[in-house]
């Protein structure tokens, strides 16, 4: 009945209707590039890069929700917007979670653990920290003397390189603090994006409300 009832509506109605549902989407591919951004960023074997995978996951969640809340309002199914209202809470409760668990201290502690732990394998197969050390315009764990006072060969990674040319002096900067430095940025910037999709979530939340409510109520008039 609330299908009849809601395709008697003008096609304009309904498809603004799901415009207001595919926002969401839009909002999802954009937390889903971001994510991947954060990816790609991130070192492959450090614990931020592992998460990213969950965070990718919440993103495509968010496009599903959309999807779905696109087809319950075209539709008019209050059974596919009370799917699309469950998957928006579930979203939610993912993100809290995620912020309940934000600890920048332990941050830096992974972060520290997995610097060192690449240092330590550049000291026995030259070339762990290459990618490191270009990607953060970094060298060593705490400086080009880490590799000199070991009498080691400075590798052409530590040095700033345009056009095949090598600049003549090393970078300054450790690893270490470059690369804490870096991944902590990205991390508060994550713990806003969560807060920021929590009430976009909820402003989803309150559309789908509505919506339910307009169709059990045009529901109850077919009846009568």
């Amino acid at each position: 009945m609330a299908v009849a009832n809601f395709l008697r509506q003008p096609q304009e109605k309904k498809l603004c209707m799901c415009r207001l549902k595919i926002k969401p989407k839009a909002v999802g591919v954009g937390a889903a590039l971001a994510g991947f951004y954060e990816w790609e960023k991130f070192d492959e074997g450090s614990t931020e890069h592992l998460e990213k995978f969950i965070q990718l996951g919440m993103a495509g969640a968010l496009i599903l929700a959309a999807l779905i809340g696109c087809m319950g309002a075209f539709l008019g199914s209050i059974k596919v917007m009370v799917v699309h209202l469950v998957v928006l809470v579930a979203l939610i409760a993912s993100h809290i979670w995620k912020l309940s668990h934000y600890n920048e201290s332990k941050q830096l502690d992974a972060t520290e653990v997995f610097v060192m732990d690449l240092w330590m394998k550049e000291l026995v197969h030259h070339g762990a920290m290459q990618h490191l050390q270009q990607e953060y315009e970094c060298c060593g764990d705490k400086g080009f003397a880490d590799y000199t006072s070991l009498n080691m060969k400075v590798p052409r990674s530590c040095f700033h390189t345009k056009d095949g040319i090598h600049a003549f002096h090393p970078y300054a900067e450790g690893c270490m603090a470059a690369v804490k430095r870096a991944y902590l940025q990205i991390y508060r910037y994550e713990k806003w994006v969560h807060c920021g999709l929590i009430g976009y979530e909820v402003v989803g939340i309150i559309l789908g409300i509505t919506l339910c409510c307009q169709l059990t109520s045009k529901t109850r008039r077919y009846t009568y």
